[in-house]
């Protein structure tokens, strides 16, 4: 193991200095350059992890999601208090903001990004010179570390089970995404884009069983099902995979208003898993999202990022378990 003056020489510091911050030193000042120097070096060398006095840190939380979207989608109110409760276990103090023009690079050590940016907005961030880890999306993986649930694998998964059913219909029901600005441009969401890549390889892809709402409200999960009934009642899929369960909850209200009966007139399988699903008429199959573990290796994976940073870009994709209810049976 190292000792304190091997990690002095090499990082370029007095032994007193190197002391006094792996030992956390809360009285004592020293710039966060150095701090971020010497427990990078730290590591580098073997320090034993044991005898490093953990400090806290302070994050940004650029939290670009509306509370009304908060509101619409527990899937955002859960995570946010994962990171809260999370942060608090590990010695972080979190500042929540809108953008990057509120974040004090000299009174923070990272960044925590959710929801969706402007290219101006990302721009921003990349130019902070600090660690930022975005949290359910990365709209640039070169330039950005995050963590994310793997959407990709659940789309998939999805489709597989459908096709082993013996459904050669499939629908989609998604929703739009915005960016964070009071323009609000459109921006393609994952599930969408991976539901057409996958049903195209499989031969199974069909525009007119595609619909997609204004967001991922309840509200707008009604709206879509009543259009699907109009439009549609005589030539339905026999299974549709649905973006999030706030949509399925929807569509359900909207179905069985119309007499149509699921899963025997055409089965459902949703993503999130929230308390709802298990309650509504018939209960939902769905992936199981763990806002909580969502919150949690976020919050650890952006510690480890302040105090031994990278140059290759992080990517954390959390799989999800498909809970199986009675909107889709095998």
């Amino acid at each position: 193991m190292a000792t304190i003056r091997e990690i002095a020489r090499e990082a370029g510091y007095s032994p007193a200095t190197v002391s006094r911050v792996l030992n956390g030193d809360q009285t004592f000042s020293v710039s966060k350059k150095a701090k971020e120097q010497i427990l990078k070096v730290a590591h580098e060398l073997n320090y034993d992890h044991r005898l490093i006095k953990e400090r806290g840190y302070s994050v940004a939380v650029i939290f670009a999601v509306t509370p009304q979207e908060e509101l619409r989608d527990v899937y955002f109110s859960g995570l946010r208090k994962s990171l809260i409760e999370s942060a608090e276990e590990s010695n972080i103090e979190l500042s929540f903001c809108k953008n990057a023009d509120e974040v004090d690079v000299e009174k923070i050590d990272g960044i925590i990004a959710v929801g969706r940016f402007l290219s101006a907005e990302l721009e921003k961030m990349k130019q902070l010179g600090i660690q930022v880890l975005f949290v359910d999306s990365n709209p640039d993986p070169h330039e950005f570390n995050s963590v994310q649930p793997n959407l990709q694998m659940m789309v998939e998964t999805a489709i597989d089970y459908f096709v082993q059913a013996g459904y050669q219909k499939i629908g989609f029901i998604g929703g739009r995404s915005w960016d964070s600005t009071e323009g609000r441009n459109v921006l393609r969401d994952t599930r969408t884009r991976c539901f057409e890549s996958r049903a195209r390889e499989l031969a199974l892809f069909n525009q007119n069983h595609v619909f997609i709402g204004d967001n991922f409200s309840v509200d707008s999960g009604y709206q879509v099902g009543r259009e699907i009934v109009g439009k549609i009642r005589d030539d339905l899929p026999q299974a549709f995979l649905v973006a999030s369960d706030p949509l399925a909850v929807g569509v359900l209200q909207a179905f069985n208003e119309n007499k149509l009966t699921v899963p025997e007139d055409v089965s459902m399988i949703s993503i999130n898993d929230i308390d709802i699903a298990k309650y509504v008429s018939p209960p939902l199959t769905t992936f199981r999202i763990d806002t909580e573990e969502l919150g949690k290796v976020a919050i650890e994976t952006l510690r480890n990022l302040i105090v031994s940073p990278k140059k290759s870009k992080r990517m954390i994709l959390l799989d999800a378990d498909l809970v199986f209810r009675k909107s889709f049976v095998i």
